[in-house]
């Protein structure tokens, strides 16, 4: 019932964005070597993986990651990465690849969130290769959360403010990766 719901929800949210269709974007080059420079304005992919699989955020954090994307419109458009193979967001780095190139994205933002160290790791990944762009990691004030006996947090309430902590502390890390996209374009 989870990945429908999850599904349902990030269908939703793209929705709600500036429409755009997939087979107005042009088909992804396919390479095996990752670019020097950024070709912008582009398409952004967003995914962000909480305990190894993708996950909707909370209200408030998708207004984070809303703005966000708001104010980064001059480098392209900013959506969450969808698949309609939910089986598929168990996973590696290849399978949100393989559905960024299906759906035309030029680049994947791979948000990977750890709530029992507050901590995220970001990738910007190029879609044409597969290749890392740029990484970093961020982390957040208070540190980390741990669920029952020290597993994974399994309260839906209780994981949400647990990654928004985590998610303010990685938004300011993914504007300077964005930001060195663009310097990097330049030169």
């Amino acid at each position: 019932m989870k990945p429908i719901a999850i599904t349902t929800f990030l269908a939703l949210l793209s929705a709600c964005s500036a429409p755009h269709f997939v087979g107005d974007a042009p088909p992804v080059p396919v390479t095996s070597h990752t670019p020097e420079h950024f070709e912008l304005p582009a398409r952004f992919a967003l995914a962000r993986v909480v305990y190894g699989r993708t996950q909707a955020p909370g209200t408030e954090e998708e207004a984070l990651w809303e703005d966000l994307a708001k104010r980064s419109e001059n480098l392209g458009s900013f959506t969450p990465l969808i698949s309609s193979d939910v089986s598929r967001w168990y996973g590696t780095k290849e399978n949100m690849i393989e559905a960024a190139r299906r759906q035309r994205y030029n680049y994947l933002l791979v948000v990977r969130m750890d709530p029992s160290t507050g901590s995220a790791d970001v990738a910007l990944l190029d879609v044409g290769s597969g290749g890392v762009m740029a990484t970093a990691q961020a982390v957040a004030k208070n540190g980390g959360q741990h669920g029952f006996w020290g597993g994974e947090i399994n309260n839906p309430a209780r994981l949400e403010r647990a990654t928004l902590k985590i998610a303010k502390a990685a938004i300011p890390t993914v504007e300077e990766i964005l930001l060195g996209a663009v310097n990097r374009q330049r030169g």
